[in-house]
């Protein structure tokens, strides 16, 4: 099985503060309508039957299997991190694995079924290198370019 190099691991952490960030609202957020990103959440969708045939049969050596969940809650919304989930028979369960900053309806560490469009994004871990993330590119005009570059370098497409 392929370990993930230290630099990986290192976007791992960007990644997370990004993903939790979104919930800050910092310079670095992208809103669901901007139009990049609202084709990025659309490809993401659209693709997701291919990450759940992956996550069933890790035919070559998958891992690190993330989903990122939207959760409104009175016109608010927020999205999640998920790398504890199951799916089945059309339902999927994830559990909640960051603090709420903006949504009150949920909490860290709460099982929640999600409806598959409110998965905003997917990524696994493929030859060391990250498979998926569409989301991550609407946020790239935003960062600094070593940074994107970095993530570039951990990237690949499907």
């Amino acid at each position: 099985m392929n370990q993930p190099s230290p630099s990986a691991l290192a976007l791992i952490g960007v990644l997370l503060t990004l993903l939790t960030a979104c919930s800050k609202r910092d310079k670095g957020y992208v809103e669901d309508n901007d139009p990049e990103m609202a084709a990025a959440i659309a490809k993401a969708q659209e693709t997701l039957p291919q990450f759940w045939q992956v996550f069933d049969k890790r035919e070559r050596g998958e891992s690190n299997f993330v989903l990122v969940v939207r959760i409104t809650d009175k016109g608010r919304i927020e999205h999640f991190h998920t790398t504890d989930f199951e799916h089945r028979d059309g339902k999927t369960m994830v559990t909640i694995s960051n603090k709420p900053n903006i949504v009150a309806s949920v909490k860290l560490g709460d099982r929640i079924e999600i409806p598959a469009a409110d998965i905003t994004d997917w990524s696994y871990m493929r030859d060391g290198k990250y498979v998926g993330m569409a989301t991550i590119k609407p946020r790239f005009k935003h960062m600094p370019t070593a940074q994107v570059e970095g993530f570039k370098q951990v990237m690949t497409d499907p």
